[in-house]
């Protein structure tokens, strides 16, 4: 009687364990997948489901432990494993890794992992832990792009206002130089040869001036004129100028217009430049040829009305994307570009609490997004 009472406590005591243990397990936060040596699943918690989208009974039964991970990397792991590098033998601390997911996302994890034993020092299994890491990258990529805006915005108006301290200090000589060299032609005989060295001088001096503009345009401080307006009309009239002009003759335009579009409150003139600067670089950058995509849509997360700029030109280099919005950078030849252009474009979407950004990759083109804030009722 008393050897029956206690194997009942026994198996009771072990009920509960593994109980507590499945509990547990189930319970964590970090997904915990294992696998037997043939690479079987044999643990697949709630929080492997939710990272994974696999049932715990799929991954178990049809699912080998390489299909969770890149290519290879389950042979890595075991390396890492039975290395004492990582943590010690059988152990591998913390690390940055690819799982995937059973629609093939690629989700970034924190993922440590261990060898199980048995009693006499014999693997029986492998363990790994992973941690999600998709919100705090997001988290991360945010505040790095906030604190880019940040500083360009600071670097902006520093530069704007030295900019018109210079502009202005230049403008007066250089009007002089116009006005003398200018005089000095009209007394010159049309046969002396000094009239073209003269001419060059003008003409130099006239892009001077015409780079002086800009940086007047640049720093100039207006009062902007706000109204209630829709961003599609404002984009087909920009069109319309342009795409009777022979820039434009070779490109195809596709235009993408999101009728529920809302408005926006702009300075319609300030914002037409802008478009105007970003479709004339577009243009530009394919040599005026290629394809031109204009896509209007409703961000109705972000409450915004976004508008994309396509082009099938050259591309814009990884390490200058983030300098292309620096007042005076430009790509172009010298002598074709003042390196304001998006500097000002930059700095009147900032005054109407938008946002530019661009995504370029080499030999397939470039993308100018702008989101503008809707106009609540």
């Amino acid at each position: 009687m008393r050897d029956i009472t206690e194997e009942k406590k026994l198996q009771n005591y072990l009920k509960q364990t593994n109980e507590f243990l499945s509990n547990l397990i189930n319970q964590s936060a970090d997904g915990i997948v294992a696998a037997n040596t043939k690479g079987d699943i044999i643990i697949f918690n709630e929080s492997a489901e939710k990272l994974l989208g696999y049932s715990a009974e799929e991954a178990m039964k049809d699912v080998h432990i390489t299909q969770i991970y890149r290519p290879g990397f389950a042979k890595e792991i075991m390396r890492m494993l039975r290395s004492d590098d990582y943590g010690g033998i059988g152990k591998m601390r913390s690390i940055e890794a690819i799982a995937m997911s059973k629609t093939g996302e690629e989700i970034p994890c924190n993922m440590s992992a261990a060898i199980i034993y048995d009693k006499d020092g014999n693997e029986v299994a492998t363990v790994g832990i992973f941690s999600d890491l998709r919100e705090s990258k997001r988290m991360q990529r945010e505040l790095e792009e906030t604190q880019l805006k940040l500083l360009q915005s600071e670097k902006m108006s520093s530069l704007g206002k030295l900019a018109a301290g210079i502009a202005h200090e230049i403008n007066n000589p250089l009007g002089g130089i116009m006005i003398f060299a200018n005089l000095l032609i009209e007394e010159l005989d049309k046969s002396d040869p000094t009239c073209e060295d003269v001419k060059k001088i003008i003409f130099e001096a006239a892009r001077c001036k015409n780079i002086v503009k800009g940086l007047l345009d640049f720093s100039r401080q207006t009062d902007s004129k706000m109204s209630v307006n829709d961003l599609n009309k404002i984009i087909a009239q920009t069109m319309m100028i342009l795409e009777n002009q022979a820039i434009f003759h070779n490109i195809k335009v596709i235009k993408d217009y999101d009728t529920a579009l809302p408005l926006v409150k702009c300075d319609r003139i300030r914002i037409s430049q802008v478009f105007l600067n970003i479709i004339l670089n577009a243009a530009d950058a394919m040599g005026q040829k290629g394809e031109f995509i204009i896509r209007t849509l409703y961000n109705k997360d972000k409450e915004t009305a976004a508008i994309e700029f396509t082009d099938t030109g050259c591309g814009i280099p990884d390490e200058i994307q983030n300098k292309i919005f620096d007042p005076f950078f430009t790509t172009k030849e010298v002598g074709k570009g003042t390196g304001l252009g998006l500097s000002m474009s930059y700095g009147i979407i900032k005054d109407h609490n938008g946002t530019i950004s661009v995504k370029s990759k080499i030999g397939e083109g470039t993308t100018f997004i702008i989101e503008l804030p809707m106009v609540k009722e």
